[in-house]
């Protein structure tokens, strides 16, 4: 008999995470929450005609990719609670080799030059901290110059600069039978070449096709750190060589050559500009040459299919449209856009084969976690399947697209989730109202575990993408700047009413929810209205003004977002600000905040928190130490685990009127 999702059923599920191919070969993660090691665990397993075979068992292996001949994966290792290192795992004898050197650093990145050579994008100590203990290294003063000097979800930075490197391999016949290889000792690699420049940050690279040249996105300047902007540099692969492709400061995601060789930065190379990021192409000579433009953000920050993938003629990123992340072709030349892999889902990994005629991808739908599809000319198949045994056990809900009319009669998309099954006596129930972050982000027809586990605990949920969301064009995005909580407000306070509206609901039961800028919504919402009956205000923006200071984007996501600052606006800090309608609170109030979160620091939950707790209302707050802003999404299972029951024991003791049975 089908039961309802509880929370501990986040230690039995699994996903299909990153893909790699190369001929008929597919290379994929599977990740799960582990219960016992209380982190995300993650081995590669190797598809090639409908054989499976796991190759790696260890702790922690992501982001495979094979080696030109198709004969190596280069990957990512980590031990329990260790730091990411290079790997490279030869195909047919299951032997994994890593690369010493890199001990004290964090490897961010591997890829391949050529069949024996490997480009690294790791953290470097300055020379006065190589060797140093890493508590000696914490114990110390931390002196900077730049307000770059800790990252959310990386730590404190000013002392692990990203950078790249070169590193060859030794031949079969170097290498002694060895688990670990040691590029910087003779005999054993010819050598280590740094492409980059000690002290600046480096956040992406890509190798060109014939392994003569790297691509980089490097900080910019001595005001990067201010203004949040970098540029794209050309390299040679054998140092020394550099060129500056994007003259003016910008904000670039990603990089990567087309198949024939050219450059493309994917980004915004308008360093002003809040909006999506699109394609480009790159000449030292002329500026950059968007593909397009079409009105599609190819970086979308739902899912983790952020990089471009090139074929003949082609270039192939993701795509944000309306509920779903689909794969979209870029014609190289013309830069007309062809959605090639669509669907009522989302596509949060992918790799493209046969030129561009098939590609390999991980897929979630909302009922079933992240699996392993391929899309072709006559149409898609799954490969792998990995929670059916447990699916089958789970009465899940099955979000619907509706249309819901804003205030000035605007249409808003939205998710309406029932719960599977529906009071039998009849009798409407609770509702909750969700808000997604961003707010350039969207809720789409993905497994959710959130909404799922809602349903399951009763409730009926409106999850919507209001005005300033993804997926509905670049002016639908930016039609908030400089004015939050107004045509937003308006269109959550009409989600709410079509949720109370409904049937299944009573509307003297409804909560509000939501996380990051969904958090900031939640705490507007019931400081301008008592329409809610509980609220969960999670890794939220409490006061601009503040945040503009501690937060690791604050400086320049303030001016792009806002229109303002502390040079251009103080008034208008404040008045998008939900400190400064806190006194005004008196719905019941749920408080989630990361002790490490560094994008939305805790500061922004103790204003709020000192203030509700001094005026008497019904506050609580949560504080989860080491975690950080993704908390819910990569957290500890432990702390993900927790935290879906303290959410659902608060909203169970104000709206349900029995206990939480997630």
């Amino acid at each position: 008999m089908a039961r309802t999702i509880k929370a501990t059923d986040l230690y039995e599920l699994r996903s299909v995470g990153t893909v790699a191919v190369s001929g008929q070969h597919i290379a994929y993660t599977v990740t799960w929450p582990d219960r016992s090691t209380d982190e995300v665990r993650s081995t590669i397993h190797l598809l090639e005609s409908d054989n499976r075979v796991a190759l790696t068992e260890s702790h922690r292996d992501v982001a495979p990719r094979f080696s030109p001949d198709g004969t190596r994966l280069a990957f990512l290792r980590s031990e329990p609670k260790g730091q990411p290192q290079a790997a490279v795992l030869t195909i047919a004898t299951g032997q994994v080799h890593v690369l010493d050197g890199y001990d004290e650093e964090t490897v961010h990145q591997v890829d391949w030059v050529d069949d024996h050579r490997l480009l690294i994008r790791a953290t470097q100590r300055p020379d006065r901290l190589k060797g140093v203990d890493p508590e000696e290294v914490k114990r110390r003063p931390l002196v900077t110059r730049g307000l770059d000097y800790r990252a959310n979800g990386l730590g404190y930075t000013v002392h692990a600069r990203r950078q790249v490197s070169v590193v060859a391999l030794a031949t079969g016949e170097d290498c002694q039978p060895s688990e670990r290889i040691q590029p910087f000792e003779p005999g054993l690699a010819f050598g280590h070449t740094l492409l980059t420049q000690p002290g600046v940050d480096h956040t992406a690279a890509a190798v060109s096709p014939d392994g003569n040249a790297v691509l980089v996105i490097a900080a910019d300047t001595e005001r990067s750190d201010i203004e949040g902007t970098n540029r794209v540099w050309l390299l040679a692969t054998e140092g020394g060589r550099q060129q500056l492709l994007t003259p003016h400061a910008g904000r670039w995601a990603s990089v990567g050559f087309t198949a024939d060789g050219r450059p493309w930065a994917a980004g915004e190379p308008n360093a002003a500009a809040y909006g999506f990021s699109r394609p480009y192409l790159l000449s030292p000579n002329d500026p950059p040459t968007v593909l397009g433009p079409h009105d599609v953000n190819c970086v979308p920050i739902i899912g983790a299919a952020a990089s471009g993938k090139a074929a003949a003629g082609a270039l192939f990123f993701p795509g944000l449209h309306a509920a779903t992340v689909s794969v979209d072709r870029y014609d190289d030349r013309s830069g007309s856009l062809t959605t090639v892999a669509a669907g009522p889902f989302v596509i949060t990994s992918f790799d493209v084969a046969d030129n561009g005629q098939r590609i390999v991808a991980a897929v979630t739908t909302p009922t079933r976690p992240a699996e392993l599809w391929e899309f072709g000319p006559n149409g898609h198949r799954v490969l792998v399947s990995l929670n059916d045994e447990l699916l089958a056990e789970l009465q899940l809900a099955e979000p619907a697209v509706v249309s819901v009319p804003s205030q000035d009669g605007t249409a808003i998309e939205a998710l309406v989730v029932h719960p599977p099954d529906l009071a039998s006596d009849g009798q409407p129930g609770p509702g909750l109202v969700y808000v997604h972050g961003g707010p350039m982000s969207a809720y789409t027809l993905s497994f959710f575990d959130e909404f799922q586990m809602a349903a399951a605990d009763g409730y009926t949920v409106v999850a919507g993408n209001p005005r300033g969301s993804d997926g509905h064009g670049e002016a639908w995005a930016r039609s908030i700047i400089g004015a939050l909580g107004t045509k937003d407000w308006q269109d959550v306070q009409a989600l709410t009413e079509h949720l109370k509206a409904l049937p299944s609901v009573d509307p003297g039961r409804v909560g509000i929810g939501g996380g990051s800028y969904g958090g900031f919504m939640a705490a507007w919402a019931i400081g301008h209205s008592d329409h809610y009956e509980a609220a969960l205000v999670e890794r939220a923006v409490i006061n601009w003004e503040t945040m503009a200071g501690t937060s690791d984007i604050g400086s320049w996501f303030l001016p792009a977002l806002l229109d303002a600052d502390w040079h251009s606006g103080l008034d208008a800090l404040r008045a998008m600000s939900p400190i400064s309608f806190a006194d005004n609170v008196s719905t019941p109030t749920l408080i989630l905040h990361a002790e490490e979160d560094w994008r939305c620091p805790i500061e922004q939950a103790e204003q709020f928190f000192a203030v509700l707790r001094r005026n008497g209302v019904d506050v609580t707050m949560a504080r989860f130490p080491g975690e950080n802003h993704e908390l819910s999404r990569s957290g500890s299972p432990h702390h993900r685990v927790e935290r879906l029951r303290l959410i659902h024991d608060f909203f169970a003791d104000h709206l349900l009127g029995r206990q939480s049975q997630v």
